[in-house]
């Protein structure tokens, strides 16, 4: 393992260029609330001031302890590529606290080449920086491949801390505006549902309407009521999941078992507008007991096969059709959710996962407008995704990848 150097030597100074150039940045940096847009902002700045290649921020999930590319400038790197904090030159700055530089990554034991054979990149030489805030290390700013190969100098350290201490506020900064921005979102949604509900009260206790219409309106009241509360608790799992405040269960996963709970739990719902559900396993499906398994939390998957059955039910044809299928590889496990509906048009797919986002024509459509994002980040929780295909007058299939492990 190559010697840790020294992360910046006594004295060393920044020079008045730079120091112009990072007062400049500050200013973007306290004025960039959009996530996306700040982290290609210090990437684009760390890789200008140290003159390198490319340039990497990994920050750490909170509910997994482990850490996730957030951006890179070596392109779009895979969502299910995932760092640990040990046996990482990432994980070790974020656990120590400490700046790094490695001239020689290759021959670094805490090297973790998955990201490099993933893109067909190859890290030579690298500078890493905690990304440090009042409430601790949230992650980790790369510089790699100091261009010409020379050496990362005490210069480049000093300016890329600099850089991470005001990136790390930004970042948090730009955290807490997201999820001010989603109580705003939050409070609109909850309107609707209120305002039905004191209405129905009012009108309630006029002695103008008729006592038959009484049953009517305590029916709005308790639909209305069971549908805030629906859209409360998906409100909570969206900001935990946010947050990565949400523990999930890290167990081997019953796949077929969860299906099938899932389909009696919808089989009232499906029978009242004539909907069949059938079910399909192949038979190389790794079970809870076997020795390679989906580790994850069954609690979570089955919440997200019950909004996408659910959703499947309410927006299919009277007398349709549902087919609920799981296979396995020996990498993954295949979930899919085929109805027999109206379809989506290709111009509302790439949205379908945005908070909030209804298509158009179902505004009208009770649930919270939060069920297929909650639903995405439970399956990205666990290294998973989720992809949707469709036939406007065939019908939607909503596929789930989840990765298999070996079982300890």
């Amino acid at each position: 393992m190559e010697e840790v150097k020294p992360a910046v030597k006594p004295g060393t100074a920044i020079s008045p260029e730079h120091l112009a150039r990072l007062l400049q940045i500050s200013q973007r940096l306290s004025s960039t609330l959009r996530l996306d847009e700040l982290l290609s902002l210090v990437m684009d700045v760390a890789t200008e001031l140290t003159h390198t290649e490319t340039a990497s921020i990994l920050l750490v999930n909170r509910a997994t302890g482990q850490l996730y590319f957030a951006a890179s400038t070596r392109g779009e790197v895979p969502q299910d590529i995932v760092v640990p904090l040990d046996n990482s030159i990432a994980g070790w700055v974020v656990r120590h606290g400490r700046s790094l530089i490695l001239d020689d990554v290759q021959t670094d034991e805490r090297f973790y080449a998955n990201v490099d054979e993933d893109l067909a990149f190859v890290t030579r030489s690298m500078l890493a920086v905690p990304l440090v805030t009042s409430q601790g290390i949230i992650g980790a700013l790369e510089v790699i491949n100091k261009q010409d190969d020379v050496h990362y100098t005490g210069q480049d350290v000093a300016l890329m801390e600099a850089l991470a201490s005001q990136s790390a506020v930004a970042i948090m900064n730009a955290h807490l505006f997201s999820q001010s921005d989603l109580i705003a979102e939050i409070m609109h949604e909850l309107k609707t549902p209120l305002m039905a509900i004191s209405a129905a009260s009012e009108l309630l206790t006029r002695p103008e309407i008729p006592q038959e219409k009484h049953a009517d309106l305590v029916a709005m009241i308790k639909k209305e009521s069971n549908r805030l509360s629906k859209m409360t608790k998906d409100f909570l799992d969206f900001a935990r999941l946010e947050s990565g405040r949400m523990r999930l269960a890290r167990e081997a996963v019953p796949v077929q078992q969860i299906i099938e709970d899932v389909v009696k739990l919808s089989q009232a719902q499906a029978a009242a507008r004539g909907i069949e559900i059938v079910t399909q396993f192949a038979p190389d499906l790794p079970t809870a007991s076997s020795q390679t398994a989906v580790i994850g939390d069954a609690d979570r998957l089955k919440q997200v096969l019950l909004n996408l059955v659910s959703n499947a039910i309410k927006y299919n044809v009277v007398n349709g059709r549902i087919t609920l299928s799981a296979s396995g590889t020996p990498d993954l496990v295949q979930i899919a959710v085929v109805d027999t509906g109206p379809g989506i048009e290709a111009e509302d797919i790439g949205h379908l996962f945005e908070r909030f986002y209804r298509i158009p024509g179902s505004e009208s459509a009770e649930g919270s407008g939060l069920g297929l994002s909650v639903a995405q980040k439970i399956v990205e929780e666990h290294h998973g995704r989720i992809e949707v295909e469709s036939v406007v007058g065939e019908g939607t299939a909503f596929t789930i990848y989840l990765p298999v492990t070996a079982v300890a």
